[in-house]
C-alpha cells in the first residue's frame, strides 16, 4: 500500500527527485495543490473517497497508508511483490 501510494507520489506528481520519506509530514513536502493531487490520484487508483475530516488524522505518508487501506477493498490493493533473491 505505502510503496504504491509512493508510486503516485513519485510518477503522478512529478517527484522522482525527491520522494517523501513513510514518517515525512505531508504538508511541509508537498504545496496544497500537490496534495490535491494526490488525494484526487489515490482516489481515482483505489476508489475510494477521503474526506476533508481525513485530513485531521493524516499527517504523513504511512499515515496516508494506514487510511486508505482500511478503506479500500482488499480485491483492489496492489499485489505484494516478494524481493528478487
Amino acid at each position: 500500500m505505502a510503496r504504491e501510494i509512493v508510486r503516485i507520489v513519485r510518477d503522478e506528481l512529478g517527484l522522482a527527485g525527491g520522494v517523501l520519506a513513510p514518517d515525512a509530514a505531508l504538508a511541509g513536502a508537498l504545496d496544497s495543490l500537490q496534495l490535491l493531487s494526490l488525494v484526487v490520484a489515490i482516489e481515482d487508483r483505489f476508489r475510494i473517497v477521503l474526506e476533508d475530516d481525513d485530513a485531521a488524522g493524516t499527517s504523513s505518508l504511512a499515515d496516508l497508508a494506514r487510511l486508505v487501506a482500511a478503506r479500500t477493498d482488499p480485491a483492489l490493493l496492489p499485489p505484494i511483490q516478494e524481493p528478487a533473491p
